[in-house]
């Protein structure tokens, strides 16, 4: 589990939704305000390719940490209305 210290993290359930509604079937999820990657966590989640942009270097490092994390489990959906 990462420390993630940022003001506004989002739910995952919430991110992981909003994703599947506006990304096509392996499509590419981009966030030009990654704050601490609850974006990037719920896109990789649901088999989403991601590109988080951040100037803050604390929480850029938490999104990273938390994408690779994303990354390395075992935890994606069976089915996903992503289409992956």
């Amino acid at each position: 589990q990462v420390d993630n210290k940022h003001p506004t993290v989002k739910p995952n359930s919430l991110m992981r939704y909003l994703c599947r509604l506006v990304t096509p079937p392996n499509g590419l999820v981009l966030d030009p305000f990654c704050g601490s990657g609850s974006t990037g966590v719920a896109a990789i989640q649901e088999g989403f390719k991601f590109v988080g942009i951040e100037k803050d270097e604390e929480s850029a490092a938490t999104a990273r940490e938390r994408t690779r994390l994303a990354r390395e489990t075992d935890d994606l959906p069976l089915f996903s209305d992503s289409g992956n």
